[in-house]
Formats: structure tokens, sequence, C-alpha cells
């Protein structure tokens, strides 16, 4: 079996070895019963419900009932929830890989199921991302159809007969989990009905290979994730209980308290006096007043400075919930204890960072159950590991980032050591994230030096048009002066001779001076020097 080459204590390969391995779709179900050697704890089986044990289905020790009541009541909890949303899906996502032709067919196959499941795939990540957020939980199906006379290639099922062309979701507050004793999942059930533990003909239950379980924070030997909202639960009532009596304490003190004293001690009340007083107070208006007699006094029992104020105690129940959120008060729109631009940019960051540790866990857990098994289906290899010659099938799920000031400064930083030659091009666009292979005429340096050069050959060509230069004249002639005067010395000047560095002047031929030498020495009788100066040439032309 080829997936035995991957095993290295088992195997002494070499590297040309390993580079050829191609696992088989068929192969990758034999990984997990080669390492179940591997677990060897057992799980923890808790003690807190009488109906559990190994032969029966476990149900979440965390009351995910009571999270989801804090979440649709209160609004910090909802807000705060809406917050980690919001910045989980904020800037997008994408699909990356070497092989650009796997990650096509990832998104190929996103498109069929987007068809099949009759929702974008997108809300389906948002839903996913909303169980984990709440529960640290959350429990996919994978639904399988026959995709052949639809798809353009031919896919190959892993461990199935037909191929994966959706996936739905089970309410999480009802799932349960039955293990074996190395706390490996045999099965998962839907308990439709909270008020039975045991299954029942209307509740379903899927074989472990048919569900995805995504969570964050596990401890060991546990089946479900610890959602962090469980341990804000009590601090949310809390604070709500404050806000109560603090409501209470304003109403108390909006409708004051009435002290009505009749009579002394030296005349004390009538028998009547006191009913009489009574019916008046229940009569009172609000707005209105009392008329008495010397012998009636009435205080109104306010709060002067007597009452409790509890503003310092509501500030701590508020910063407790916030903490337990995982937010900074201020992005729950609380503005205690004032604050400034600095400190709100590193509570910001602080936020950002939880994010996208969450995005880490969600991403490399939709590439292990989601991309890799569909890229089986599809003829690729996402567990071959090439050396150096090939390129590898394994997709990856990205988040862009969601800082951008962060990201807008380490690219500048970048640029920066590029600029001043600490780093190559090529190490310059790895850092940044793109492709380091690029043609120079297509970066914006390239196209400028292209214009330049079009700019000065444009120009060249408009100079040698309008020029009014002359040719140079031939060895053994002499330059003669120039009579074509054109507007280019008189507008472009460059030196006192016009534009050339010596005087604008033409040359003629003067071939026929040896003709008109040999005519006078046959008139006259006489020999004529070979070499002449420019006068006799002058006395010659006059001739």
């Amino acid at each position: 079996m080829a997936i035995k080459k991957y095993i290295t204590f088992q195997n002494q390969s070499t590297a040309k070895e390993l580079q050829a391995i191609e696992t088989k779709p068929d192969d990758v179900k034999a990984i997990g019963k080669n390492f179940r050697v591997a677990a060897l704890a057992l799980g923890y089986q808790g003690t807190n419900y009488f109906y559990t044990g190994r032969s029966n289905f476990e149900p979440s020790p965390y009351d995910f009932d009571r999270i989801i009541q804090a979440v649709d009541t209160d609004s910090y909890v909802k807000q705060s929830v809406a917050k980690y949303k919001d910045l989980f899906w904020k800037e997008g996502w994408k699909i990356i890989g070497e092989n650009q032709e796997a990650v096509s067919y990832l998104y190929q196959r996103i498109d069929y199921m987007e068809m099949a499941m009759k929702r974008p795939f997108l809300d389906f990540l948002i839903d996913l991302s909303d169980q984990l957020i709440k529960f640290s939980n959350v429990f996919a199906v994978k639904a399988r159809g026959d995709l052949s006379e639809y798809f353009p290639t031919t896919l190959t099922p892993v461990s199935s007969t037909q191929p994966v062309v959706g996936y739905y979701l089970i309410p999480t507050e009802q799932v349960r989990i039955l293990r074996d004793k190395y706390n490996r999942p045999k099965s998962y059930q839907q308990a439709t009905d909270p008020l039975t533990y045991s299954p029942t003909d209307r509740d379903p239950v899927w074989l472990a290979d048919r569900v995805i379980h995504l969570f964050f924070d596990r401890k060991p030997g546990r089946a479900f994730g610890t959602p962090f909202l469980s341990n804000v639960l009590d601090d949310i009532v809390a604070l709500r209980q404050m806000e109560e009596d603090i409501q209470n304490l304003v109403h108390r003190e909006l409708f004051p308290l009435y002290k009505y004293i009749i009579g002394t001690a030296d005349q004390p009340a009538e028998p009547d006096e006191i009913d009489k007083a009574a019916t008046e107070i229940e009569n009172l208006r609000t707005e209105g007043g009392l008329i008495l007699p010397y012998r009636h006094d009435v205080e109104v029992i306010g709060s002067g400075q007597e009452a409790l104020d509890a503003n310092n105690y509501l500030e701590h129940f508020k910063e407790r919930v916030a903490i337990g959120l995982g937010v900074a008060p201020h992005h729950l729109g609380m503005t205690m204890n004032g604050g400034n631009r600095s400190m709100s940019e590193r509570l910001d960051t602080s936020l950002y960072d939880r994010i996208k540790q969450f995005q880490k866990q969600f991403a490399e857990m939709i590439r292990l159950h989601i991309f890799n098994e569909l890229l089986f289906e599809g003829g690729f290899d996402p567990i071959k590991n090439p050396f150096e010659t090939d390129i590898s099938d394994r997709c990856y799920f990205k988040f862009n980032e969601i800082d951008v000031d962060t990201q807008v400064k380490k690219e500048t930083h970048v640029i920066q050591k590029y600029v001043n030659s600490v780093i190559t091009l090529t190490e310059a666009r790895i850092e940044l994230g793109i492709d380091p292979e690029v043609d120079q005429e297509d970066l914006f340096s390239g196209i400028q030096n292209a214009l330049q050069k079009d700019l000065i050959d444009t120009q060249q060509s408009a100079q040698d048009a309008t020029s009014d230069k002359q040719t140079p004249a031939k060895k053994g002639q002499r330059n003669s002066v120039s009579k074509r005067k054109g507007s280019g010395n008189a507008t472009r000047p460059q030196n006192q001779n016009g534009r050339r560095n010596s005087p604008d002047i033409k040359r003629s031929d003067h071939s026929w001076i040896s003709t008109v030498e040999n005519l006078l020495e046959e008139q006259y009788n006489v020999k004529l020097e070979p070499s002449i100066n420019m006068s006799q040439n002058e006395e010659i032309n006059d001739v």
C-alpha cells in the first residue's frame, strides 16, 4: 500500500522515493486505521449524569440553551457575538495553493455545492463561525449525491459510493456523541426531545464518517469544546440584578416617602385626625401640596446624602462582563474611565489578535475536513509533500488581513527594505504574499521607462524634421557660406554660433576647378601651382 511510504519510522525512504509517492483515495481511510494504536489514553467520562457511559450517547456538559437565551436577551452578549462575526468575515477569504488547477477545481466544486445546497457557500461558512463563536462546537453532516452527469471531470469518492454535494448543520444544543473508550466518536445523535435521554425513532443518528465536528478549546479526553461564553453568564446575571436594584432605587427616589407628624407631646392627636391625614395623602397629587395647621408637621424623606452610590459597583460588573466576553468596554459602546486614541488602538489590536487566532483554527479545520476530501475526489493528492521540483496539490483556506492599518505598515516596511537594497524584488514580493514571477515591463517602472524612451524618440524625430543643419563637406572640399537662414538659430540658440560648434556654413563642389586650370594653362602657356589659397580662388571665380 502506497500510504505506508509516508510512515518514516517504518520505512527509510529517500527523498527521491518520497517525491514519487502518490496517495490513492482508497488509502486515505487507511491512515486512521494505521495510527489507531496511538490512541492509548482512555477518554473522559463525566459522572454528573446518571445516563452517561460507554454505551450511551453523551450530552454536552455545557448548557448551550442558556447561552442561546443570553445571546437572545442580553444586549452586551448579542453585540459582542456580532462584533466577533463582523470582524471574522470583515475582509473576505480566498483559496490559495501552489497548484492553480487544484484551486480552480475547489472553486468549481463550491459552485456546484451552492446549487445543491440552494444557499451561498459563504452563508454556510458564516453559520459555521456563528456556532463556533457561541458554543465552540459545530456539527456539519455531509450530503452525498451523483454528480457524474453534471460535473465536467470524473470524481472518485473517498470511503463512499457518491461524492459530497453539500453540507448541512445540526443544532449544536441537540447533539450527543457516542464514543469508544479511546475517545474516538462512533456516531452522532440529534436529540429532538430534551425530556428523554433514550434514543427514539425520530432522533436521527449519523455514523462518525458522515459528520464533521469542528471545535475550539476542547480539553483532552472530552468530546465537546469549551465555550468561552459559559464563564461570563453568571457575571451577566449579577450585572442585571445590579441594574434592577438601581432601577428600584430610582423608582423609590422618584416618588418620595412622606413623614407626617400629627400633634405634639403637649397636644396629642385627636382620634379622627390620623385617618383624615391618611386619606389626604392617598389623594395627594405629585405636583400638589399640603395646607396644614400648626399641630401638623409633614417631612419629605428623600435621598439627600444618605442613599448608597451604586455607580462604582455598576462599573465593576460592566468591566467583568466586557472582560468575560473578550472585548473592551468601548467595543460595546461604553465610555467608562475615559481613555485616549492610543489606548483604544491597543485594545483594538488585542481584539484583532483574538479574532485571528479563531480564524487560524477555523482555516485549518476547513482545510483538513473539507478541502482535503474534495481534492481526493477530484484526483488530487493534498498529502503529497513534493521536494524541490514538483508542486503541491494542498490548498489552504486563507482569510484576508482584517487589521488594514497594520497591513499597510507591514507592506510599507517591506517596500522600504527593497528600496534600501536590503532584499531583492523576489523576496519582497514573497513577503507581500504575491507571485514572485513578474514581467519587468509590466511594472510601473518598466512602463515609465518605455514612455520616457518613446518621448525621447519623438522629440529627436521632431528636431530632425525642423533642423536647418547642413551636411559637412566631403574630404578635399571647402565649406561655403550658407544662404539658408532657418528659424532654429534665432529661436533656440545655444552658443554664439547658434546650435552648432562652428559657423553656419555650407560646402560646394569644386571639381570644376581642375578643368578651368587646364584651360588657362593651354591659353596662357603657364604652369599653375597645384595648391591655391582662398584669395586666388576668389580671383579665379571673378574671372
